[in-house]
């Protein structure tokens, strides 16, 4: 059996117990002289029965056994119920957590009340921060506004001094350069409103003498403005640069009409609200 076991791989099992053979009877002494008869007392023996191997109890040469021994079972045990190698194998949120619920802290309670007010607080933070930014851009939209409307309001009111100043001087100008009989007074007294300073008394000598010659040789002096600059454009004075044609047709047909082309510059001041030409001269 042992051999039998040793080469199929098999460790060998423990020996079985058999019954104990059941004991002879007495049987009488035979007579001497006689015979004894043979008798054979059957033996009677219990089943020999072998327990099964299971893979625990042998394995096959050869072969790696996939089972722990109970050496290795036992020492599995003791390392998976040892406190150091279940800590050991925890990683370190799970063991800080393992720790703080022993001792019965609240740190994570405090760590997240901490952490819900300083939320709070940057929320708030932003909250005002964007408010502030929000408040900048208008404000700043405001100012861009009222001194996108001031910048216009100044060009909008130098616009109208240029032009006021222009058709001023224009005026001025073909007043006092276009004279016949017919509009000498009128020019005189346009000269004596519209004039002041240097200028009324220059005119006050040319215009004497252009008058008396229109009227006696009935001369029709004519002009037209070609073109005017402004250079100077304030609230109170300015000056423009007037380009004019000017034209005398004498009384005699037979005789040709003088045609000639002057330049001037002409002061204007505002004198009580009203625009007087306070100077010329002639710009070459």
């Amino acid at each position: 059996m042992n051999s039998a076991s040793h080469k199929t791989g098999q460790v060998p099992s423990a020996p079985v117990r058999s019954a104990p053979l059941r004991r002879r009877r007495k049987t009488e002494k035979p007579e001497p002289g006689a015979a004894e008869p043979t008798t054979t007392e059957p033996t009677t023996t219990e089943p020999t029965t072998t327990e099964p191997t299971t893979t625990e109890d042998a394995t096959p040469e050869g072969d790696v056994s996939l089972t722990k021994s109970p050496a290795e079972s036992a020492d599995t045990s003791d390392s998976a119920t040892d406190p150091d190698a279940l800590v050991a194998s925890m990683s370190y949120r799970e063991r800080r957590r393992r720790r703080l619920a022993a001792s019965g802290d609240t740190a994570p309670a405090q760590v997240a009340k901490v952490s819900a007010l300083r939320a709070r607080s940057d929320r708030s933070i932003l909250k005002l921060v964007a408010t502030s930014l929000a408040v900048l851009i208008i404000v700043g939209c405001l100012v861009a506004s009222a001194v996108f409307a001031i910048a216009l309001g100044r060009i909008d009111h130098q616009r109208d001094l240029r032009a006021e100043y222009s058709g001023f001087a224009q005026q001025m100008t073909v007043t006092m350069t276009s004279l016949n009989p017919g509009n000498v007074d009128a020019a005189m007294k346009t000269m004596s409103d519209k004039t002041s300073g240097t200028a009324q008394q220059r005119l006050n000598e040319s215009m004497g003498q252009a008058v008396s010659l229109v009227r006696d040789q009935k001369l029709d002096v004519s002009s037209r403005v070609i073109s005017d600059a402004v250079t100077k454009a304030a609230d109170d004075e300015g000056s423009v640069i007037v380009v004019y044609g000017w034209q005398m047709k004498p009384a005699d047909p037979k005789e040709q009409t003088i045609v000639q082309t002057f330049r001037w510059r002409v002061d204007i001041t505002r004198i009580n609200g009203q625009l007087k030409m306070t100077d010329f001269e002639w710009v070459t």
